[in-house]
């Protein structure tokens, strides 16, 4: 399973797998000692998490000098040489909380909840602007004299637009004003300021709680029988088996019918069908949503994979019967015989009936009317011959003259033959014009 958060491009089984890990990382992180869903935002990341930490099991750390003396807690670096806004001391990025990890369940569910409640509405905005909160008083508890604007240029630099001409004089990047969004009265970045309180991450309620998340996965492969398993990952199957058949299928591209647009019309449909929710009637042991899933994947998507593996098979076959030699297979006469007989009912030999491939086909046909038992001791004096025709046909054309009397106009008469049925058919014309 891959590290990291869970990937939505991937299915929702393997979604799962990476959350687990994710919680049994954060555990681990907790127990060794280190402070928990701790993140830096900055160029100095790297160094802050590699540096090496005291193993003790407490969250609480000693203050450095400038933190006593200003009261800020939870200081991760400077950023730059930036200073605040509304004072000269230094802008510090502080320790925040690592982000949330979500599975594609997880964020369709947050999705249906916000629906249901209306985006106006306070828990709708509560649950988007829970990690924005948890920053900012992070923020605030690294920066006391901090505001909003300061808040902005750190975690949002887009919405800080600097006056032009820069003044040399304030190389800090102090002058400045919102941009027109955050500027909006009673906006969502104004609100959760003002209610924000200057608390560090380490004393903050964890936005992640790996323990209730690891029991969340672990129940739903717990309560889900084998086949319900499997069926999480049929989109990751039928990508495969596409992938698969196009690849084995390529070499018989030529004779087969129609080959790009079917591959095309087939990967066009498994990435549509993998996009679709599987998560819908999951409670069930074996929900609407689920089964109208699988039953879309097998009628749009198995029927012509098994149709492209027939023809395939079959090409494959008729190659090796009626070619001997590997590269008499590959001439244009070999391609275009394939194809008439892939493609329509009735095709012709290049070289006519006295042809070796005209000799094979005769095998073939002795050897599937000695399967089928059909007058078996009727062998012709090479020991092959064709089986019984299901149809006979005779026909009669006279192509007229137009300035002919008489039957010298064109004229057909045609007798269908079969066991249990005759028929003629006829067309019979007279020159009205001339006569």
């Amino acid at each position: 399973v891959a590290s990291g958060f869970p990937d939505s491009r991937t299915c929702l089984l393997h979604q799962k797998l990476q959350m687990l890990n994710v919680c049994m990382e954060r555990r681990t992180l907790r127990d060794g000692g280190l402070p928990f869903a701790m993140r830096s935002t900055g160029p100095t990341a790297a160094a802050a998490a590699a540096a090496p930490t005291d193993q003790s099991d407490e969250e609480f750390f000693d203050c450095s000098d400038d933190e006593q003396e200003s009261g800020a807690t939870g200081r991760l670096s400077r950023l730059g040489n930036m200073l605040l806004v509304s004072s000269d001391e230094p802008l510090y990025i502080p320790v925040t909380q690592e982000p949330v990890p979500k599975t594609e369940d997880q964020l369709e569910d947050d999705a249906e909840v916000m629906l249901k409640l209306g985006p106006g509405s306070e828990l709708c905005t509560q649950m988007m602007s829970a990690s924005l909160l948890s920053d900012m008083e992070s923020f605030k508890a690294a920066n006391p004299a901090g505001q909003l604007e300061d808040f902005i240029r750190w975690y949002s630099p887009r919405d800080w637009i600097e006056d032009e001409p820069v003044d040399e004089q304030d190389p800090f990047g102090r002058k400045g004003h919102l941009s027109a969004r955050m500027l909006i009265p009673g906006n969502t970045w104004q609100t959760v300021w003002e209610g924000a309180r200057a608390i560090p991450a380490r004393r903050q309620k964890r936005l992640f709680d790996d323990t209730r998340e690891a029991e969340k996965v672990l129940h739903f492969l717990e309560s889900r029988t084998i086949g319900q398993i499997a069926q999480l990952t049929m989109a990751t199957l039928f990508h495969v088996g596409v992938l698969t058949l196009t690849a084995n299928a390529t070499p018989e591209r030529a004779v087969v019918p129609a080959f790009d647009e079917l591959i095309d019309r087939m990967t066009a449909a498994c990435c549509r069908l993998s996009r679709e929710s599987w998560i819908s009637g999951s409670g069930a042991a074996s929900g609407p949503g689920r089964a109208n899933s699988q039953t879309k994947y097998e009628q749009q998507l198995l029927a012509e994979m098994m149709q492209l593996e027939c023809i395939v098979t079959q090409a494959r076959s008729l190659r090796r019967k009626l070619f001997a030699a590997p590269g008499e297979s590959s001439s244009g006469d070999a391609e275009k015989l394939l194809q008439g007989l892939l493609q329509s009912h009735e095709t012709d030999l290049p070289e006519g009936a006295s042809s070796a491939i005209a000799g094979r086909l005769m095998v073939l046909f002795a050897e599937a009317k000695r399967a089928a038992n059909e007058q078996s001791d009727q062998q012709t004096k090479g020991g092959n011959s064709l089986p019984d025709p299901i149809e006979k046909q005779f026909t009669l054309r006279l192509s007229g003259n137009t300035v002919s009397k008489g039957a010298g106009t064109p004229q057909f008469l045609r007798a269908i033959l079969m066991p249990q049925e005759f028929r003629l058919c006829g067309a019979f014309s007279r020159n009205t014009t001339f006569y």
